[in-house]
């Protein structure tokens, strides 16, 4: 019951990793808006760097459905997940709580304007939108799975 609990989410959350920057979902998602600001080729470039961890997380889960798995798969989990976590707290939580730098402030707000909000504002802070919170739920809910899958 576990394995499908990690693995649903885990291949969630590498679909939306790569799909989110490249969609448009008036109010949730503006990857056009991402990519005026970024540009085409470099949002492009990053989708594929950030596809590779994630990709390689629901590949195992995929790939180890109903069979035992090997020490390696499960710490990667744990690390990759570990990861995506700290990284939404750096890209999103800390400019959040502590303000960030001007230019970070003007990428974020064109970046993501018109977005559903969910997080009262705090001064000119960045703040994550609803759609993002969403994803840093998955991620605190993989993560969680993973410490299970990996210490039980």
């Amino acid at each position: 019951m576990i394995e499908a609990l990690f693995t649903c989410p885990i291949v969630l959350q590498f679909a939306v990793i790569v799909a989110h920057d490249l969609v448009d979902i008036p109010g949730w998602v503006h990857g056009s808006q991402v990519q005026a600001m970024m540009g085409k080729r470099k949002v492009w470039l990053a989708t594929l760097a950030n596809a590779a961890l994630p990709g390689t997380a629901a590949a195992f889960a995929v790939w180890f459905w109903a069979h035992p798995k090997p020490a390696f798969v499960t710490n990667y989990w744990v690390i990759y997940c570990l990861i995506a976590m700290l990284s939404a707290v750096g890209m999103w939580y800390v400019p959040y709580f502590l303000g960030a730098p001007e230019k970070q402030k003007k990428e974020y707000l064109a970046m993501y304007a018109g977005t559903h909000q969910l997080l009262p504002a705090r001064g000119d802070h960045p703040r994550p939108n609803t759609f993002h919170i969403g994803i840093h739920a998955l991620f605190l809910a993989t993560f969680s799975l993973a410490l299970i899958l990996r210490f039980k």
